[in-house]
């Protein structure tokens, strides 16, 4: 048996492939078989895959005799594939070099249906900085040291494991056995794939490892399939996953998870889409029918969900779309509400002690923790934003100033997120400022 399968669909992917297959041809370790699915490509992609091919046995290629979509030719792939793990990457991503040596490992000791590792979008001029990501100890003994299955945390916690398919390592038989497929939609059409297999896994698995194991290149070309996706898929995904968990008898254990994941999958394409006329259309359907289908699929369990994901939900048929009320929610409420103790402690402990506090951004979730705040009438002492348009305006009672001001005067930088705080970290580091960052604090578990 081969020890792994990757999984290639490919269309039109002349321009990156070569940086792709080379990516893969590198990994450290070599048991393994490409399969490419060249979905009726009309560039060079053929060309490319042949000249490959005839230096690399490993590479086996399929065609489609028309063009059939990515899910379709994933689908192809885990068909024919022989391996006992199967892993995804798409024409135009790159893998780090050690990715399948430590992931394969790691499943293996673990006896792990699913493997999951890091991964980041980059621009094209970026995609071969070597990045690593941050995080705490708690994350590393929850999710690294053994295997664990959805339903061992919270729905918060499980929204970490959700998103793309070729972040992750898969037991062939595990797919196989529970029948698992690609929905065949223009967009979106991984989201039934993933998020199933992560509600049916009994043993997950996080690398332990902080390098990021794929980068996924962003692109900006109209002409892309994904520049204006139809919000529709998203909501035809998660429809289908909400059918499919009463199928399998498995909803009511999981009915909270899927809410949470409804509301941010949909909300997600909202904003994600291009269009004006396209957001209102969306938008529309949610409040007449489409939010209502989707909790009568079993309005019992919606009734007794917790009330702030029944609140979050609703809204789409109460609140008119020129409100735009979706765009200022933020996760980090819901976290401060729900385990911001410590935060509170903190806070006050720095305002005991005289320290100079800034909050870096006057954003949503900026916002989020300066009413958290205010609850108990704590201050931080500034608050600053890299966006130039914000300087000299005032959020929460604050006047916002700008970055430069603030480095030889500050003792701790607060930030809301981890992005931010990757971002900070070295220039922290070098004017040693303490850099405290609360979505890594109220992210844990109860």
């Amino acid at each position: 048996m081969i020890n792994i399968s990757i999984i290639m669909p490919l269309y039109n992917a002349g321009k990156y492939l070569n940086e792709t297959l080379q990516s893969v041809l590198k990994q450290t370790y070599t048991d393994f078989e490409l399969i490419c699915v060249d979905d009726a490509s009309s560039d060079t992609t053929m060309e490319i895959l042949r000249t490959f091919q005839s230096q690399d046995g490993r590479i086996k290629i399929i065609t489609n005799n028309e063009r059939m979509g990515a899910a379709f030719s994933r689908n192809k792939g885990i068909k024919v594939a022989q391996g006992e793990y199967i892993t995804f990457l798409d024409g135009d991503d790159i893998f780090e070099e050690e990715m399948l040596e430590i992931a394969y490992k790691t499943a293996r000791k673990n006896d792990a249906d699913i493997v999951i590792y890091e991964y980041k979008h980059a621009l094209s001029e970026n995609i071969y900085n070597k990045l690593i990501c941050e995080r705490s100890p708690e994350f590393v003994h929850k999710y690294c040291k053994k295997p664990f299955k959805v339903s061992d945390y919270s729905p918060l916690d499980f929204l970490h494991w959700t998103g793309t398919p070729w972040n992750k390592l898969y037991r062939r038989d595990f797919i196989v056995l529970n029948q698992l497929e690609f929905q065949t939609l223009s967009c979106s059409n991984d989201v039934f794939f993933v998020e199933m297999a992560l509600f049916l896994a009994e043993k997950i698995i996080v690398l332990d490892d902080r390098r990021v194991m794929v980068y996924a290149r962003d692109h900006f070309e109209v002409s892309r399939i994904s520049y204006d996706r139809n919000p529709m898929c998203a909501y035809l995904a998660i429809e289908r996953i909400g059918k499919e968990l009463v199928t399998r008898k498995i909803f009511v254990e999981f009915a909270e998870y899927y809410y949470w994941l409804a509301y941010l999958v949909l909300t997600g394409a909202l904003i994600a889409t291009k269009t004006e006329e396209n957001r209102v259309r969306f938008y529309e359907f949610l409040m007449k029918e489409g939010i209502r289908n989707l909790l009568d699929i079993n309005r019992e369990c919606y009734e007794k969900t917790d009330s702030h994901i029944m609140n979050l939900l609703v809204q789409y048929e109460k609140q008119e779309y020129e409100t735009q009320w979706y765009k200022k929610v933020t996760l980090l409420s819901y976290y401060l509400e729900k385990r911001g103790e410590e935060v509170r402690k903190l806070i006050q402990s720095f305002i005991e002690h005289n320290v100079h506090t800034v909050l870096w951004g006057a954003g949503n979730k900026g916002k989020a923790l300066l009413e958290f705040l205010d609850t108990y009438s704590l201050k931080v002492s500034t608050v600053v934003d890299k966006d130039r348009q914000k300087w000299g305006s005032q959020i929460c009672g604050y006047i916002i100033k700008s970055p430069e001001e603030i480095w030889n005067e500050t003792q701790v930088i607060i930030v809301t997120s981890h992005s931010i705080y990757n971002e900070l970290l070295p220039m922290a580091e070098k004017k040693k400022i303490e850099l405290v960052n609360i979505e890594a604090i109220v992210g844990k578990d109860d």
